[in-house]
């Protein structure tokens, strides 16, 4: 048995000082340190593998609280500064990116984190096992032991500190530090120790006299006067010393050693926490990981929202701030939000007084409820996530804050009982008599629908025959107001009404164990449900009222109520895949990746598997005799993607095929196999949801799958987007908008020659050539062009010197000429970046053309890496935004102008810049102009842009024909 016990303070502060500050790019949260924790601990899983390969696996952290060491001496640790103000909401995000590494993860109160390694360390010892400890503690080094069981490994400088290392450090073996400690002290600590000793003499006088005890009792016979004097003195300091630095053994900790086992790489934790953190490097580092598909799932929504206990957004406390300021005369508005705040909080949630509507005469009591109010906030319960696929369990109803109900219609008494008839529990109302009964207000237009993310219940209630209009949304009221921060249900009832609401895992249990809703228990479900219905309502009674005080009505009303029920329209309608198309390329893929794997073997000159890294390193470093290969702290080779890419440049024709061999096995794993998958049943098409209130500059996200992702730029990947194809006797409209982002910069920093040549239709990226090196855009060649290409859209994302260089594989300096000259021949972008951050500065935020605003509350922070991203993003930000309110705005008015030119198409994707519609086939040359008129036209009358929107449009039998 071999225990890896990681000490999760050194690793968090490794971490954090090793990177630059990095924040979440959707809402500004600081997760440098978790990225670097995480990059640690993948690094650290991949390294540690082999026949000495660890069999159980910990992470330990210190508690927040005090520990017995507090009590003997109350200024241990006293003077230690606080955590970094950025760092202090990364802690829970470090023990979360634990957990999803399947790593057992544990603190326990009272107790710090090297008196729980020390216990299980010698737990393990005792039970025959070895120990490696990760971290460089020194006071971690009394646990070493000279037969090797307990060891201490430094992974940053790939160092193992044994007997050796600690004598080297102290003078002494690892039976004597403590000793050496008591004498020596720690200033960091606070451990007092004896004044005017450091290790040095403490371990000559330890050598002589053996132990503490035995030198304070010969105190008296040190012939040095000021050091005797000093012994003498502060013996007691130093007895207090020795307990505080003796690591305590025998914790009477809460895991066995079997509940460490270590586990392996779960993509079902891990993905959804990488991709709510937005690490998209990590991701691309373990998509090669056998049977692991980042594509096949979703973020976490509670982590993509910032929900974790501990963390708090800090525009969410800006507003907050805002609200409770008091108001002046002429703030009536702000006065009246503020009241209604203070209202709304004050009414108790209590859920005695939720009611579980079983007969129709409470029902009907409820209708007429809801038909005095003229609103009704609801929720659905289902079996499932996906909308398109789970059964309706029960809908929650509210009308005012305080009340509640929920009606229970498909809860199961288990799955056996299902196969009989009667397999619902008993006191459930018909399905089909409740949705006739809803029917009549849920359609009603004098009746406001309001909920949280109405968008999924749209969906539900589209499947019962109930179209659910008109809306509000407290997910995009909170999402126009102040962002992509915090927009959960649980988080905006903790953050405004003071609330805490029922975790779901409360009721259903985690992991493979989980409960569905439709096999709770009916009272339990109730408090749950109703719960949502009555929170929503006082939600939205809190936020409603900011848009007017705020100025995000127009926001509100024109870009993000209207965008929801399209959305719905087109998550229902799905798209139709081609299994076969996709069979065939998988089987192709399946051919090539078999051919590249023995091109590889006969490269290699032997049989290896190509998806071990270990093998691998080992054929072209040691049999090969390459260069440029660096080891692991396992003493692995490293064959990571960009050194395979290097020598691939460099004519390593098995590190060329070793490329090619990963980059089709993952299109295979990640698309061709795992797309059939998504094929509802029901349909017989694929239904992706759309995040609408995730990204901070207002682009839409697509999970469960993500159809954005999909790749284009090399042709194995084009092939996957012929698998989508049209219905029969329709065919598919691609309708992309061209260079958008680079047309709305021109419009905004009123960019002279970037607008006329875009008047002119002329190819921008061959101007802007021409323009910086002087060369005719006739016969312009292709790598000048590229060059060009590469400065214009590096500039919309505030690309470096560094960054230019790597893209284009040129020097730095050559990089940072070009960016010089781009500003030369283009002054007004340079007037446009140095604005935004002289505005992102003074109000914390910028905005787009539409209204938009995209909040950076850390604009103004003291470090500079942290402030240095902030002025990058606030320049890219107005640009996105707009180009994505535009595109928005088109969706919006699409549906409602072709029904008044009497066109039949179905929008049935949103990719970035590019719309996909379903037509009859033969209705093209009526169809295709009506739609670019209204993508091209959609920012008037709001904004009349100063350069033309060109929208390049086809159709085709398929995606990749019509794009």
């Amino acid at each position: 048995m071999h225990l890896l016990l990681v000490d999760g303070s050194t690793y968090i502060f490794r971490a954090y000082h090793a990177l630059p500050p990095l924040t979440r790019k959707s809402d500004g949260l600081p997760v440098g340190c978790v990225s670097g924790f995480c990059n640690m601990l993948f690094k650290l899983t991949e390294d540690m593998k082999g026949d000495d390969a660890p069999t159980h696996m910990a992470v330990i952290f210190d508690h927040k609280g005090k520990t017995f060491r507090d009590d003997l001496f109350p200024a241990y640790k006293a003077q230690r500064p606080p955590a970094p103000e950025d760092l202090v909401p990364q802690f829970p995000l470090t023990r979360a990116a634990t957990k999803a590494f399947s790593i057992a993860c544990i603190e326990q109160e009272g107790w710090e984190a090297d008196d729980i390694i020390a216990t299980y360390a010698c737990q393990m010892r005792a039970a025959g096992g070895k120990v490696t400890i990760v971290s460089t503690d020194k006071d971690l080094m009394q646990l070493v032991e000279p037969d090797g069981s307990i060891k201490m490994l430094d992974t940053l400088k790939n160092r193992w500190i044994g007997v050796d290392e600690v004598i080297e450090k102290f003078g002494v073996g690892p039976d004597k530090v403590i000793e050496v400690q008591s004498l020596a002290g720690d200033s960091v600590d606070n451990v007092p120790g004896v004044p005017g000793i450091g290790y040095k003499t403490a371990a000559e006088l330890i050598t002589t006299y053996g132990d503490l005890e035995n030198l304070l009792a010969h105190a008296h016979e040190i012939k040095q006067n000021k050091r005797r004097e000093k012994l003498i003195e502060n013996a007691e300091n130093a007895r207090i010393s020795k307990r505080l630095v003796t690591l305590e053994q025998q914790v009477p900790v809460e895991l066995t050693l079997d509940a460490l086992l270590r586990e392996p790489i779960s993509g079902a934790k891990l993905v959804p926490f990488l991709k709510a953190m937005e690490f998209n490097t990590i991701l691309k580092r373990i998509a090669g990981l056998e049977d692991f598909d980042p594509e096949a799932f979703e973020a976490d929504s509670e982590l993509r929202a910032g929900g974790l206990e501990g963390i708090k957004s800090t525009s969410l406390s800006v507003a907050k701030a805002k609200l409770s300021a008091p108001a002046t005369a002429g703030e009536g508005a702000t006065l009246h939000a503020q009241r209604m705040h203070e209202k709304i909080k004050a009414i108790p949630v209590d859920y005695d007084a939720y009611e579980t509507i079983t007969t129709m005469d409470q029902l009907n009591r409820w209708i007429g409820m809801i038909v005095a109010k003229g609103h009704v906030a609801i929720d659905t319960e289902t079996s499932g996530l996906d909308n398109q696929a789970a059964d309706l369990v029960g809908v929650s109803l509210s009308t005012e804050p305080g009340n509640g109900a929920y009606i229970p219609l498909g809860h199961s008494n288990g799955a056996a009982s299902l196969l009989d008839e009667g397999g619902l529990m008993e006191g459930q109302l018909p399905i089909r008599d409740v949705v006739d009964a809803l029917k009549s207000v849920l359609e009603n237009p004098g009746i406001l629908k309001i909920g949280q993310n109405l968008k999924f219940d749209m969906g539900v209630l589209f499947r019962y025959g109930i179209t659910l209009a008109p809306i509000d949304d407290t997910m995009l009221l909170s999402y126009a107001l102040d962002g992509a921060q915090y927009n959960g249900m649980g988080v905006l009832a903790d953050a405004w009404l003071g609330h805490k609401c029922i975790p779901f895992t409360e009721l259903a249990g985690t992991g493979k164990a989980q409960k569905t809703f439709d096999q709770l228990e009916i009272a339990p479900a109730a408090r749950y449900a109703a719960e949502d219905a009555d929170i929503t309502l006082r939600l939205w009674h809190v936020l409603k009222p900011r848009l007017v005080a705020e100025n995000a009505t127009t926001l509100y009303e024109t870009l993000e109520r209207p965008l929801a029920p399209v959305l719905a329209r087109m998550e229902a309608r799905g798209i139709s895949v081609d299994r076969s198309i996709l069979s065939r390329l998988s089987g192709d893929f399946a051919q090539r990746a078999a051919a590249f794997e023995a091109e590889a073997h006969e490269a290699a000159g032997q049989n290896f598997n190509l998806g071990s890294p270990k093998q691998l390193g080992e054929i072209l470093f040691d049999k090969m005799g390459l260069e440029g290969g660096t080891k692991t702290k396992t003493g692995a080779w490293a064959t990571g993607a960009g050194l395979l890419e290097e020598l691939a440049l460099k004519g390593v024709p098995l590190a060329r095929t070793i490329v090619d061999w990963r980059q089709l096995t993952k299109l295979k794993g990640t698309y061709t196999d795992a797309l059939p998958t998504y094929i509802n049943a029901r349909t017989k098409r694929v239904h992706t949801s759309y995040s609408q209130a995730s990204v901070l500059t207002g682009r839409l996200s697509s999970n469960d799958p993500n159809l954005q992702n999909i790749p284009v730029r090399t042709a194995d990947g084009r092939k996957i987007r012929t698998a989508f194809v049209a219905a029969p006797d329709k065919v598919l409209v691609s309708a992309d908008y061209s260079q958008i982002e680079l047309r709305v910069l021109a419009h905004i920093a009123d960019i002279t020659a970037l607008k006329d040549a875009f008047e002119e239709g002329l190819d921008i990226h061959a101007m802007t050539a021409s323009e910086m090196f002087n060369v005719p855009v006739e016969g312009m060649p292709s790598d000048i062009r590229r060059r060009a290409k590469a400065i214009n859209f590096g500039i919309i994302y505030g690309i470096s010197a560094f960054g230019l260089a790597n893209q284009l594989g040129i020097g730095r300096a050559e990089a940072g000429d070009y960016i010089k000259t781009y500003f030369e021949r283009f002054p007004g972008i340079k007037d446009y970046m140095e604005e935004q951050r002289r505005r992102v500065k003074t109000d914390g935020f910028v905005t787009t053309l539409f209204g938009r605003k995209i909040q950076f509350p850390n604009a103004n922070s003291k470090n500079p890496a942290e402030r240095s991203f902030v002025e990058r993003a606030s320049i890219n930000a107005p640009i996105q935004g707009s180009a994505a309110d535009i595109i928005r705005r088109a969706m919006i008015r699409m549906e409602p102008a072709l029904k008044a030119q009497n066109i039949e198409a179905d929008m049935l994707l949103q990719v970035h810049d590019e719309l996909i519609f379903e037509i009859p086939t033969g209705t093209e040359e009526l169809a295709i102009p009506a739609i670019k008129h209204i993508m091209e036209s959609a920012a008037e009358p709001a904004v009349r842009l100063s350069v033309p929107i060109a929208v390049d449009a086809h159709a085709a039998g398929n995606w990749d024909e019509a794009h």
